[in-house]
């Protein structure tokens, strides 16, 4: 999914026997109006409004240099559904040894030919460009953005 009236896809919940869907989290910054202000979210069964998996908190970089352990036990309340929870790309950090790694994460390289074109959604694949060593690279990026969201009216937390 990638992102969602300019709120960005965090994560997943993963399918279990009583709810067999895979399902985008979000990270909505401007709880209450005020950037910095976060929660998570997913979207309704019916897509019409968001169903909050956490109460608001304060954006901290600290949650999101470890792995999916502190949103599944320290921020999504009920631990049914944290226990679903997982990163779309495990961050990396020095504490990243002390949890497990992502399983279903791969690298794709892509030899540096002349005249390859690579195009990818940027906010769902993570991605690095690593730096030449003898030849300049000559390259040209584009962006499409989503129109902002206006603040929601009204919330369910679970």
């Amino acid at each position: 999914v990638g992102s969602r009236n300019g709120d960005l896809q965090i994560g997943w919940l993963a399918p279990s026997k009583e709810d067999r869907k895979e399902r985008p989290v979000f990270l909505d910054g401007r709880r209450g109006g005020t950037s910095g202000r976060c929660a998570l979210y997913i979207d309704s069964d019916d897509g019409g409004r968001r169903v909050y998996l956490t109460k608001e908190f304060d954006s901290d970089p600290y949650l999101f240099l470890t792995s999916d352990f502190f949103v599944q036990n320290l921020l999504i309340q009920n631990h049914g559904l944290g226990r679903r929870f997982h990163y779309v790309e495990q961050p990396k950090s020095a504490m990243t040894a002390y949890f497990k790694s992502d399983p279903g994460e791969y690298v794709k390289d892509v030899a540096p030919i002349g005249g390859t074109l690579v195009m990818f959604d940027s906010v769902t694949l993570p991605h690095e460009v690593l730096a030449t060593m003898e030849r300049e690279r000559w390259a040209a990026s584009g962006w499409f953005h989503e129109a902002q969201q206006p603040i929601p009216g009204t919330q369910i937390i679970l």
